[in-house]
């Protein structure tokens, strides 16, 4: 569905038109909020800053209603903005400062490995660059397929695609993520 027929409906019978609107992105909002709180947050935050997201989407169109523009846009900056103020607010729940007088200190630097931990930072964010430059919708279908485990099927009913076309992008998107992995000196065995 376009933005304008989004918007259409929404003019016509807003429940209908948020439903659609939700429908639509929802997959999209989801890899946003589950992204910016993975590591912090469980399933339930997740979903509480989806539904957040969706509620400030609602009431930013409602302010808004003659304003054009694009929704993708519009809900991607939304969405950004609540889940980084809920990884903010989770964050500070779960204080992890440890004083330099604890006898604890010691033992949380023996556990750590630095350099390992800020390699394999590095080969993660350069990973994710890489899977980014792919594009819409072939970036989320990756991440759909290979950080979040969902069949080609689940991610078909959520990108609004057939589950064919689904695999035929998957199918591309592997041996392009594979071309632009090797150009960023990414192999199986990490940075060369």
């Amino acid at each position: 569905m376009t933005d304008k027929e989004l918007r259409r409906k929404m003019e016509q019978s807003p429940e209908e038109g948020r439903r659609g609107l939700f429908e639509e992105y929802c997959g999209y909002v989801y890899a946003i909020c589950a992204n910016k709180l993975k590591g912090c947050g469980t399933s339930e935050d997740i979903d509480e800053c989806i539904s957040d997201t969706f509620a400030a989407v609602f009431a930013y169109l409602d302010r808004h209603t003659g304003a054009d523009g694009d929704l993708k846009g519009i809900i991607g900056t939304i969405a950004r903005r609540t889940a980084i103020s809920y990884f903010r607010r989770l964050a500070a729940k779960s204080d992890t400062t440890v004083s330099i007088d604890s006898d604890s200190l010691g033992e949380l630097s023996a556990d750590i490995r630095v350099e390992e931990a800020a390699e394999g930072s590095a080969l993660r964010e350069a990973v994710l660059d890489c899977v980014n430059r792919l594009g819409e919708p072939d970036s989320t279908i990756i991440v759909y397929f290979y950080y979040y485990g969902m069949k080609t099927k689940q991610i078909a009913s959520l990108t609004g695609m057939s589950d064919s076309a689904v695999q035929q992008r998957l199918s591309r998107s592997r041996k392009r993520l594979r071309e632009l992995l090797s150009e960023a000196g990414i192999t199986e065995e990490g940075f060369q």
